[in-house]
């Protein structure tokens, strides 16, 4: 198991978020598989950011049609529908400033 896998199944673990709750981890769950499969294939880190990169967007975008299960949003019920996750949202920011950030230093090195 790849550590990223490794670092998905803690964050599952640790909470009981899952694909569809409109949390965080409707980004980062697709945002980590992209990166995974982009590197079994590619080999390439560079083409493995920009793949977390599209996952994680794909991620928190899939997040506006759903109902809020957990967290402060679930309150809202219905209301929670067609808007953006602010967890999700936050964490593909995070996602997207890493990607960012290490392919402009790779790029400087190299």
């Amino acid at each position: 198991m790849a550590f990223s896998d490794k670092l998905l199944a803690a964050i599952l673990d640790i909470g009981v978020a899952k694909i569809g709750d409109k949390t965080l981890v409707d980004t980062l769950d697709p945002a980590i598989h992209a990166f995974s499969g982009s590197i079994a294939i590619t080999n390439s880190f560079h083409i493995a950011l920009e793949a977390m990169s599209k996952g994680a967007e794909q991620g928190r975008d899939s997040t506006k049609e759903m109902i809020a299960k957990l967290g402060r949003a679930s309150r809202l019920g219905e209301r929670s529908k067609g808007v953006l996750d602010a967890g999700a949202t936050s964490c593909c920011l995070i996602l997207l400033s890493i990607a960012q950030t290490t392919t402009d230093l790779l790029q400087r090195n190299t």
